[in-house]
């Protein structure tokens, strides 16, 4: 036993005993995520986001241990999670961190408009559409937060590397990133919700009618049972619940925007039918098969994430006391999760990949999604709920 997996181990017996009892989210939880994930800033060392934490190397990956680079795809989301942190705790060390991530995707920009995919360093350097419409959220967010030109004139060039890798169908039949299964992917509708806020930012109608195209697309893929094909990194028979977060947040968001009920109900579709799996202490299977059996004896932290935040955002919108409940079982299960004191610092406030912790799902690790997922799904409770202002920017 080596002493720099010591911590894995601990966490690893602590986890199988069972399903931890549930702990509210409350705005102390909020503020260790949102500490967690300005160490993973620093820990990049260049403005960006490292990609997370692996407390013990996977001996089927030969990962690294500690800290990683800088992940363009989800430093440019977390820019929207540390402005909204920003405004409604008043940080103004969270708003200039986020410009900071912001500026540094610029530095990245490839010359086609878009954004790599993996780390900063990964090879091939090529664009992936996934990883240039999770950066478009940074870059609009950063321009409604100062208004500054420079953000939506990188947005409008990544934009329009999308629309060049886009069919008249919906589908992306080009730009698929090298670091998972290429082909179609239901879950680029949340590329397609980039477009929708960039048709919006800019009043160009290219790009919203692109949304459309995509959220169409995505819709064809549901079952009637809510299920979605094509929808996972490498197993489109067993998606994760991460990828199915992704979708219904694609396809609730773009609804929004753009005006289709028919997106949101097919989102309330699956929601409904989530709603019985999810566990009396809020644990949430991380695969689904399509029929809705469960697929892996693990959870995805992250997906419970998204799924807890769509909860979130249908009841905002069409109040039903079931939705709250789902959420709030899902959150209370994420935070039993989340360490509050300890001695590895990049242990505390963080969320693992999979509970427990050597399951599949980033093994071993702590990405920094889980814990960005985990701040919006809590930023969005402590708003419904009046415990902090809410947001209308959320």
């Amino acid at each position: 036993m080596r002493p720099k997996h010591w911590d894995a181990w601990r966490l690893i017996r602590a986890q199988r005993g069972g399903s931890p009892a549930p702990v509210g989210a409350d705005e102390q939880s909020l503020q260790r995520a949102i500490e967690w994930l300005k160490r993973a800033q620093d820990a990049a060392g260049n403005g960006g986001v490292a990609w997370g934490y692996v407390a013990r190397s996977p001996a089927r990956y030969g990962w690294p241990t500690g800290w990683w680079a800088a992940y363009p795809e989800t430093t440019g989301y977390i820019v929207e999670t540390m402005l909204r942190y920003a405004r409604l705790a008043g940080d103004g060390d969270s708003r200039e961190r986020a410009l900071r991530m912001a500026e540094w995707e610029l530095t990245i920009q490839l010359p086609d408009g878009g954004f790599q995919g993996g780390v900063l360093g990964s090879t091939p350097v090529a664009s992936s559409t996934f990883v240039t419409g999770q950066v478009v959220f940074g870059l609009l967010a950063a321009f409604r937060e100062d208004g500054a030109e420079r953000w939506v004139n990188a947005a409008r060039r990544a934009g329009d590397f999308l629309l060049a890798c886009l069919d008249g169908d919906g589908r992306f039949i080009r730009g698929h990133s090298h670091f998972c299964r290429a082909g179609a992917k239901a879950y680029e509708v949340r590329t397609g919700w980039a477009l929708a806020l960039l048709g919006q930012a800019t009043g160009e109608a290219q790009y919203s009618d692109a949304a459309l195209r995509i959220g169409e697309y995505a819709l064809s893929r549901q079952q009637p049972n809510g299920w979605f094909a094509e929808n996972d990194l490498d197993f489109n028979d067993k998606p994760l619940t991460h990828t199915i977060g992704y979708v219904l947040e694609g396809l609730w968001e773009s609804g929004v925007i753009l005006q289709r009920s028919s997106l949101q109900e097919a989102v309330l579709r699956t929601l409904d039918r989530i709603r019985p799996l999810v566990g009396d202490r809020g644990r949430l299977a991380g695969r689904w098969t399509q029929d809705w059996k469960p697929a892996a004896a693990w959870s995805c932290l992250t997906g419970s994430c998204q799924i807890a935040l769509t909860y979130l955002r249908a009841h905002r919108e069409c109040p039903r006391p079931e939705y709250a409940a789902s959420a709030d079982r899902l959150l209370g299960f994420v935070t039993a999760t989340q360490a509050s004191s300890g001695n590895t610092a990049a242990l505390i406030g963080g969320i693992q990949g999979s509970y427990p912790f050597d399951g599949e799902y980033c093994q071993y690790g702590f990405p920094n999604w889980a814990t960005k997922f985990y701040a919006d799904a809590v930023m969005e409770s402590l708003s419904q709920t009046g415990t902090v202002p809410a947001d209308a920017g959320a």
